[in-house]
């Protein structure tokens, strides 16, 4: 898989990780369709639902977005 970029549409806790459902898209929020992949990546607290985040092709997530969940506004 190539680097993808899109955003965190479901995330579930397992065991210590964290099960991201992420839809491919630009992160504009106009997108409603997009394919969705499944990650299991170890738990991080920046990788809220509604996150915009690359994966690269090792399956690391990180968020890009420009706001912050711990301090949204």
């Amino acid at each position: 898989m190539k680097m993808l970029k899109g955003q965190i549409v479901f995330s579930q806790m397992e065991g210590e990780n964290l099960k991201l459902t992420i839809r491919k898209n630009d992160c504009s929020g106009n997108q409603q369709k997009g394919e969705e992949v499944i990650i299991v990546h170890k738990y991080d607290s920046t990788l809220a639902i509604g996150a915009c985040v690359t994966v690269s092709n090792n399956s690391q997530v990180k968020n890009i977005s420009s706001f912050s969940p711990r301090n949204p506004f």
